[in-house]
């Protein structure tokens, strides 16, 4: 069964730096450089996908074990961690600039718990999929610790509200989303509504993956008026695993190739089979290759990629309707 970690690793394996930081070369312990994250409503029970966690005041050195969906709610709400744990290498544009200055480590498949405690957190906050039933003990010896969604910014953003104290900031920042979406659904034209777009991955060992409707592509294209993508095979994965013979569930009106990789990827492979060749959306050149910013951006589910989604999607969706 694909699990959200397989493709994440996947994914990681072709953009992340090559070596974790050896714990030798850690430099010394930073002063603390987060903002103060609230003082009120402390100390606070917060709900997250691994438990509940009592954070008992207001965290003044919070760590991101990523650079993912908790680092991107964190600073979203005008909080500045300590440090984080960087896959991407340069960071992407949607938190390059917001993450500018902060003390990072290279962040390969799995967490360097000793880089993590050079920093002194008084709070962590990894995604879930980093953090798993076996490896949340190892974060919680270091310091309270959100594990926080990986599949649902709505949620992940409310996670990290929570525990920063700043729950109230957090849902104008949801509604303030929200209301960018609206706005680019409603300036749909007509003939781009109910469009059937379709975005897959294919990697070098001949995988094919394609975004469902539980993915940031897939609940961007509902809240447009796009139609809806292939649901989920398994709740709470934002991919689907699909062979090669039924590849025709991604046929429709535009199809997006994501890339993720030049090393690992399997594209041009899969464009010779005749299964590939007899989509329609293929005969009919409705075929948009994504770059890999825009790939990472459809497949990963942050604050930060709500309005940049929105505005990819319904840009296609508007060339497609000519």
């Amino acid at each position: 069964m694909l699990s959200r970690r397989s493709f994440l690793v996947s994914v990681t394996a072709a953009t992340a730096a090559a070596a974790l930081a050896a714990c030798g070369d850690a430099d010394p312990a930073p002063a603390g450089n987060a903002a103060p994250a609230g003082g009120d409503g402390f100390p606070r029970d917060v709900d997250h996908e691994l438990g509940t966690t009592e954070v008992q005041a207001a965290p003044q050195r919070v760590v991101c074990a990523t650079d993912g969906g908790e680092l991107c709610s964190l600073l979203a709400l005008g909080v500045t961690p300590v440090g984080f744990g960087q896959r991407n290498d340069p960071l992407r544009p949607w938190v390059r600039d917001l993450a500018a200055g902060v003390d990072t480590y290279p962040l390969d498949a799995e967490t360097d718990f000793e880089r993590l405690a050079v920093w002194q957190p008084d709070l962590l906050l990894v995604q879930e999929g980093f953090a798993t039933e076996d490896t949340y003990p190892d974060y919680t010896a270091l310091a309270p610790t959100i594990a926080t969604s990986f599949i649902d910014w709505r949620a992940n953003l409310r996670q990290v509200g929570d525990a920063v104290g700043r729950p109230e900031e957090a849902a104008a920042l949801e509604q303030q989303k929200d209301d960018a979406v609206a706005a680019l659904a409603a300036a749909l034209p007509a003939g781009a509504r109910g469009l059937r777009v379709n975005a897959m991955a294919t990697f070098g060992d001949g995988t094919v993956y394609v975004l469902n409707a539980d993915s940031p592509a897939g609940k961007i294209a509902e809240a447009l008026g796009l139609a809806p993508l292939p649901p989920a095979d398994t709740a709470g994965e934002a991919v689907n695993l699909v062979s090669t013979e039924l590849l025709s569930v991604v046929d429709g009106d535009l199809l997006l190739r994501l890339h993720f990789g030049a090393d690992d990827d399997g594209t041009d492979q899969l464009a010779t089979t005749g299964v590939y060749q007899a989509l329609g959306v293929v005969q009919a050149g409705a075929v948009v290759d994504l770059t890999e910013d825009e790939s990472q951006q459809l497949y990963f589910d942050s604050v930060l990629t709500v309005e940049p989604n929105a505005e990819l999607l319904s840009r296609l969706a508007t060339d497609t309707a000519g």
